[in-house]
């Protein structure tokens, strides 16, 4: 008979592993009900993708098609006959060529492994290059002056984003590296590029605010007067910075490989995003529940590890209480020049707003793809619209509209972060979901909702916040008066609002910060599958999907949102950057 002390142990360690289980078995009923939830018959759309518009949707060729898929069934006994070859190691045959799910994975999925490898590697190097430079201005004493412009634009821009600029700059400009194929090692550099370059940005900057916390720590004042090699003090810094942010690198690493999904698109990269994608638009059910259950068990593992990782790196003053560290702050910058800086980022993104709102960003004035000149400043589109009128109209509900999913975002993270015995296993799930899938899915179980973009990217944009949170979380129930506070006789209730919530609020504040650039520009592109903005709202992400064909002859086009999202985040960034 197990004690209760036993009992509960065995809990507290099987509780994590619960809550993933129940979030994979909710997440794949979820996916399986999908067309019955959203009421949608898929054997037109099988049909279609079958033999392409010559075939005829006659009656009798519908009746075959839901004959050969066991449409008739209900849907709750096709997911039970599935989940069972699934257990097996069926995932059963493609709906449109008949091909094996789990062939067609295996390949997709080395694909994209050999892509996140060569990404992972290159981020990395890029860090690294960072970490130098921030070690470099702490032996000078500048580190609280230091400030990396380039992570912030890095941070600014999605993987899509960066993927059109770089073929903009080094296949249609410089004609060194081909746009898009995945034949050769040339075809490797620009896609492993397009995602390693914001994710070295975020993690750079994530690992300098840890680091600049940690190396203002009182122990590094104790072992520089006790005259320890500045070497020994940066090995140590580095290994508790990192302790905080693994579960970051876990989602970096997550995120190159099943979040790479417009990245494989633009690249033609025969990928497990892209054929995820291209499942759930063609509701190819059996090839999109078994794409998605490898990425979320791939999800899983990683952060599993990740976790196991951070309990090794902090060792046993996670349960004795010694971790001594310093809290951070979040606060306005006090170098003027970064105020100054951004004020006049500011002022100049407000002006173009105004004088936008005197023009006319719907009707075709000039002629198609028109050069710049004093009637259109910008140019026009390759309908003859106003550019000026379009960026600036666009600007202020782009704007608004990321501001709120990064509010949503940010609440929801500190919410499951403080509670991740329970949402571990939800974190986990949701950090393996593309934001474009997460899209799909939530079209089909709501419709053409007006909100579902936001919905969507709510629902995935929360994971990478309370990943963090959960790991300062960590750190913070390891500070000495945190671990005798209830010693002393201090409730939860305040332990929770003076202890935990002042150690984890500012660098979780400043993340958010971090990732609006990036969830605004991600909310506005998901008008690429129908979501969010429709033609002819000047929205900036669908005015770069619209305009991307133009690149060449019309760069401003692309260009002109781009170049507004960089300087958004430059701005944010340097009033918060101490």
């Amino acid at each position: 008979m197990l004690s209760a002390e036993t009992l509960r142990r065995t809990l507290f360690i099987l509780t994590p592993w619960l809550s993933r289980i129940a979030s994979l078995i909710v997440v794949v009923i979820l996916v399986g009900l999908m067309p019955d939830i959203a009421g949608i018959d898929p054997s037109q759309s099988i049909l279609r993708a079958r033999a392409g518009q010559q075939h005829l949707l006659t009656p009798e060729a519908l009746a075959a098609v839901r004959a050969d898929l066991q449409l008739d069934r209900s849907a709750s006994e096709r997911l039970i006959d599935w989940v069972g070859s699934a257990f097996s190691g069926d995932l059963g045959k493609s709906w449109i060529d008949g091909s094996s799910v789990a062939l067609g994975i295996q390949k997709t999925a080395s694909t994209s492994l050999f892509l996140m490898s060569s990404a992972l590697v290159m981020t990395f190097v890029l860090c690294g290059a960072g970490l130098l430079a921030t070690l470099r201005s702490w032996k000078k004493g500048k580190l609280g002056q230091s400030y990396s412009s380039l992570s912030t634009v890095l941070i600014s821009l999605p993987e899509y984003v960066v993927a059109s600029v770089l073929i903009l700059v080094f296949s249609i400009w410089l004609g060194w590296l081909p746009p898009y194929g995945w034949q050769s090692w040339q075809d490797i550099w620009l896609p492993s590029l397009a995602l390693a370059l914001p994710a070295s940005g975020l993690f750079s900057r994530l690992l300098r605010d840890s680091l600049q916390r940690v190396l203002n720590e009182p122990w590094v004042i104790t072992w520089l007067s006790a005259n320890v090699h500045s070497n020994q003090i940066i090995r140590f810094a580095l290994k508790r910075a990192l302790s905080s942010l693994i579960p970051q690198i876990a989602m970096i690493v997550i995120g190159l490989t099943g979040g790479a999904v417009a990245v494989e698109l633009i690249f033609s990269i025969p990928g497990i995003g892209r054929m995820i994608l291209g499942a759930a638009k063609a509701q190819d059910l059996p090839m999109l529940q078994g794409g998605l259950l490898v990425l979320l068990l791939f999800s899983i593992a990683v952060s599993s590890m990740s976790l196991f990782v951070q309990q090794l790196i902090l060792g046993h003053s996670l349960k004795s209480g010694k971790l001594i560290s310093s809290h951070s702050s979040f606060r306005f910058t006090q170098s003027r020049a970064k105020r100054v800086t951004a004020f006049a980022i500011f002022s100049f993104l407000i002006t173009i707003v105004v004088w936008a709102a005197f023009r006319d960003p719907y009707t075709s004035q000039f002629a198609r793809l028109a050069d710049p000149s004093w009637q259109a400043p910008l140019g026009a589109d390759g309908i003859g619209r106003d550019l000026l009128a379009r960026i600036g109209s666009g600007m202020v509900s782009t704007f608004q509209a990321g501001m709120l999913a990064t509010f949503l975002s940010l609440v929801t993270g500190i919410i499951m972060g403080f509670n991740t015995r329970f949402s571990q296993g939800l974190i986990e799930i949701t950090k393996g979901i593309p934001y474009i899938i997460a899209g799909l899915l939530v079209a089909g179980l709501t419709g053409m909702n007006p909100n579902s973009a936001l919905i969507a990217i709510v629902l995935v944009s929360w994971a990478p916040l309370a990943a963090h949170c959960s790991s300062l979380i960590v750190e913070a129930k390891a500070q000495p008066y945190t671990h005798l506070a209830p010693l002393w006789g201090t409730s939860k209730l305040r332990i929770f609002r003076f202890y935990l919530l002042p150690y984890v609020l500012p660098p979780l504040l400043r993340h958010a910060m971090l990732r609006l650039p990036v969830i605004t520009l991600s909310l506005t592109s998901l008008s690429f599958i129908g979501l969010g903005a429709k033609p002819p709202e000047p929205e900036w992400g669908l005015m770069i999907a619209e305009n991307l064909p133009y690149i060449e002859r019309a760069p401003l086009a692309v260009m002109g949102p781009i170049v507004g999202l960089i300087l958004l985040g430059v701005a944010i960034n340097m009033m918060f950057d101490d």
